[in-house]
C-alpha cells in the first residue's frame, strides 16, 4: 500500500516570514502585539526590557494567568488559534478580582510571529498553578512552520509569562518604542507598562499635543489629547477613553450613546487618543464599570459634553482639514479653472464648510459634489442650492446621495410637486371649512371640486374631464331664482362650476362612444354638491339630489350605459342614512370632517410626519398656494 503520509502538505522554509511580512519586519508593529498578548492575558503589569550598550536581550513579561503545558500546546502551538472562538471575546484576570470588562485584542493567533521580527528562535516561560514551563521554539520547515527546540519546568509561585531571545536584526531604539507603546496603551490606568523600567506617566508624555479643563454640569474634568505619531495596529486601541477615580470605565470608543466622533476606521481616528480624567463622574458610572448608567444626570452631562468635545477634535483635525480641502482643490484644478471668479470663490466656501462640518467625508463624494456644483453654478438658481447643501451635515448628504442614486432630479420634482399640491389643497380645505369669514365661493369650493380623487382612485385620471353639455344639463335643472347673482364673474372662470344661492355643484365624466358611433358621450359621472358654510343636510337636500340624479340620467347627452355616483357636502348631517340608491345612481352624504380625514388616510398621513412644513405656514399662504396649484392643474393637461 502506497505510504500517503509523504504527500501531505508541508512548509516551505520562511514561510512565517513571508505570510507576516508587516509583524516581522516591523519592530513597533512586533512589540504592540506582544503587549496586546499580555492585556489579553488580564496582566495589569508589563516589563519590557529593550537592548541597551551592555545587553542585546529584548524580553516582554507580564502578570497576567500564564499557561499549563496543555493550554501551552493548545493555543500556543495551534497555527492561527482563534482566540475569541475558544476563549471568547472578554479577557479573564488571574486573581478574579473586580477590574472591570477587558475586551481582547487577539483574533486570529498571529501575533505571536512577532517575535521573529529580531530572530529567528526564542524562549518563552509562563507560570500557574506552582509549575513553570520554559519553552525554546524555533522557525521550522516541512511539518510545521515552527516547533520547539527544548522544553523544561520547575516550581514557581504566582502567574504570569516572560519571552525573551537576542535582538540580533530590526533592533527597536529604545525611546522611539517607550513613546510609540506608551501612546497605544495608555488610555487604560489599570495596564502599567514599563519599558527599561521606565513609566511614562500621562503629563509627562511627548505624546500629549492638548490639555483642556472644563466644567460640565458642574463635574470637573481634565482632558488630554494624546497623538500617537504612527497609525496603530489596532484601532481599538482608540478613542475616548474616560478615566474615573484612577479607573477606566467601559473600552475607549469614538461612539457614546447614539453620537459618533469620529470614524474608527479613519486615519486620524487610529492616531488619536483623548483621554477624559474625572473623580466627579463616580455616581454615573454602572456597578460593573462597564459605562455609564442610563439615567437623566448622564444625559444632561453628554448633552453638554457633545458639543465640548466636537471643538476639541475640529481643532486637532485642522491639519487633516485643510490636507483635505487642498487634496480636493488639486484633483479637481481643470474643472475649477473654468469657473468665473466669483464661481470659484463660491465653490471654495462650499468645500471649506463641508470640511469643516464633516472632516472625514470621502474625497469621492466631494469630487461628486464639486462636479455637481459646477453645473449649479450654470442654473438660475444655484446660489440657493449651494447655500442649502453648504448648511447640510453628513447624515443629510448621504441620504441626499442616496435619493440621487436611485432617481432622476425631474421624477422627484414631479412627485414632490404633486405630493404637495395634494397636501397643501387639503390644509386650506381643514382650515377655511369652519371659517365664517371664508370665501367660499371663490375658495373653499373650487379647492373641493378639484380634489376628485378624494371621492374614489378612479377619478383621479385624465380620463374624468368637465364636459359642456353636461354643465349645460345642470343649469338647466334649476330656475333663475336659484342662482347666485354675485358669481357672475366666477362662472367665467369656472365654466364647470354651476354656483346656485345654497350650493354649488359641478360635475367630470369619463366618454365614450355608444353603439359604435364615433361621437363621445359621458359614461361614468361624478357629481359633486356642495353645501353654503355650516349648512346641515338633512332629508330635504338628500330627496333634492337624488331628484336632480334622475333628471342627469334622463338628459340625452349621457351614454344610455352611464353610471352617475353623486356626493353632497356640509358641515352636519341629520340622523339619516348617509347613502342611497336608485335606478338613476347612487347619492352618499358626507361633512368636510369625512374628506380631511379620508385624504390623510389615502395620502398615508403625511401629514403628520411632515407637521412642521404645513404648521409654519399661516392661513393666508395657505390657501393662496393651494388655490394656485388648482389653477395650474387646470392649465396642465
Amino acid at each position: 500500500m502506497e505510504d500517503l503520509t509523504k504527500k501531505a502538505v508541508r512548509f516551505e522554509e520562511g514561510y512565517l516570514y513571508r505570510t507576516n511580512k508587516i509583524i516581522v519586519s516591523n519592530p513597533d508593529y512586533a512589540l504592540t502585539e506582544a503587549v496586546a498578548n499580555c492585556w489579553d492575558a488580564g496582566a495589569t503589569e508589563v516589563k519590557i526590557h529593550l537592548p541597551d550598550a551592555e545587553d542585546d536581550t529584548i524580553s516582554v513579561e507580564d502578570n497576567g494567568t500564564g499557561m499549563s503545558d496543555e493550554e501551552f500546546y493548545e493555543r500556543w502551538m495551534v497555527l492561527n488559534y482563534n482566540r475569541q472562538r475558544h476563549q471568547g471575546l472578554r479577557v479573564s484576570f488571574p486573581d478574579g478580582g473586580e477590574h472591570g470588562v477587558r475586551y481582547a485584542y487577539g483574533k486570529n493567533g498571529v501575533g505571536r510571529h512577532g517575535w521573529l521580527c529580531f530572530n529567528d528562535h526564542y524562549y518563552l516561560s509562563t507560570w500557574q498553578n506552582g509549575v513553570k514551563n520554559t519553552y525554546h521554539i524555533g522557525i521550522a520547515s516541512g511539518d510545521a512552520p515552527f516547533k520547539i527546540l527544548e522544553h523544561s519546568s520547575e516550581p514557581c509561585e504566582g502567574h504570569g509569562t516572560k519571552i525573551r531571545t537576542q535582538a540580533v536584526w530590526n533592533v527597536p531604539d529604545p525611546e522611539e518604542m517607550k513613546e510609540i507603546i506608551s501612546s497605544r496603551f495608555l488610555y487604560d490606568p489599570n495596564f502599567k507598562v514599563t519599558v527599561n523600567g521606565e513609566t511614562i506617566e500621562l503629563t509627562e508624555h511627548k505624546g500629549v499635543i492638548k490639555t483642556v479643563e472644563k466644567k460640565i454640569n458642574g463635574r470637573a474634568l481634565k482632558v488630554y489629547v494624546v497623538d500617537s505619531t504612527k497609525t496603530a495596529v489596532k484601532s481599538q486601541q482608540h478613542g475616548i477613553a474616560f478615566w474615573v477615580q484612577g479607573r477606566l470605565v467601559g473600552q475607549p470608543s469614538w461612539i457614546y450613546g447614539a453620537t459618533q466622533f469620529l470614524d474608527g476606521r479613519s486615519r486620524p481616528a487610529k492616531r488619536f487618543t483623548i483621554i477624559v480624567l474625572s473623580d466627579a463622574l463616580a455616581d454615573l458610572v454602572t456597578p460593573d464599570w462597564s459605562g455609564f448608567l442610563p439615567i437623566p444626570d448622564t444625559q444632561m452631562f453628554f448633552a453638554e459634553f457633545d458639543p465640548f468635545m466636537r471643538g476639541i477634535i475640529s481643532e486637532i483635525l485642522a491639519e487633516h482639514i485643510r490636507e483635505t480641502q487642498e487634496s480636493i482643490i488639486r484633483q479637481e484644478r481643470d474643472l475649477l479653472c473654468g469657473l468665473a471668479p466669483y464661481e470659484k470663490r463660491d465653490v471654495s466656501m462650499f468645500i471649506e464648510q463641508v470640511t469643516r462640518k464633516n472632516p472625514m467625508i470621502s474625497q469621492d463624494f466631494m469630487s461628486a459634489a464639486i462636479g455637481a456644483i459646477v453645473n449649479i453654478q450654470k442654473s438660475q438658481r444655484g446660489e440657493q442650492l449651494l447655500g442649502k447643501l453648504a448648511a447640510m451635515d453628513g447624515s443629510d448628504l448621504d441620504l441626499l446621495a442616496e435619493v440621487l442614486n436611485d432617481w432622476d432630479v425631474k421624477d422627484i420634482l414631479t412627485v414632490l410637486r404633486e405630493i404637495d399640491r395634494r397636501l397643501i389643497v387639503i390644509e386650506a380645505i381643514d382650515r377655511l371649512r369652519d371659517d365664517p369669514s371664508a370665501d367660499e365661493l371663490h375658495q373653499l369650493h373650487p379647492l373641493i371640486l378639484d380634489s376628485r380623487w378624494l371621492f374614489g382612485a378612479e377619478y383621479d385620471s385624465p380620463m374624468y374631464t368637465a364636459n359642456r353639455a353636461l354643465t349645460t344639463v345642470i343649469r338647466h335643472l334649476f330656475r333663475e331664482s336659484d342662482y347666485d347673482v354675485r358669481a357672475v364673474n366666477f362662472a367665467s372662470k369656472r365654466p364647470d362650476i354651476v354656483c346656485l344661492a345654497q350650493s354649488t355643484i359641478g360635475a367630470v365624466c369619463s366618454e365614450s362612444p355608444e353603439d359604435g358611433a364615433e361621437i363621445l358621450k359621458p359614461d361614468r359621472i361624478l357629481v359633486i354638491e356642495l353645501k353654503r358654510g355650516g349648512a346641515q343636510i338633512g332629508y330635504r337636500e338628500k330627496a333634492q339630489a337624488e331628484q336632480y340624479v334622475r333628471q342627469i340620467k334622463k338628459s340625452a347627452v349621457l351614454h344610455k350605459e352611464s353610471t352617475i355616483r353623486a356626493f353632497v357636502i356640509g358641515a352636519d348631517i341629520e340622523d339619516m342614512d348617509p347613502i342611497s340608491k336608485n335606478e338613476s345612481g347612487e347619492i352618499r352624504i358626507v361633512t368636510f370632517a369625512h374628506l380631511v380625514q379620508t385624504a390623510r388616510q389615502k395620502l398615508f398621513r403625511l401629514r403628520e410626519k411632515l407637521q412642521g412644513r404645513y404648521d409654519a405656514m399661516n392661513d393666508k399662504s395657505i390657501v393662496e398656494s393651494a388655490l394656485g396649484a388648482v389653477q395650474l392643474s387646470m392649465k396642465t393637461p
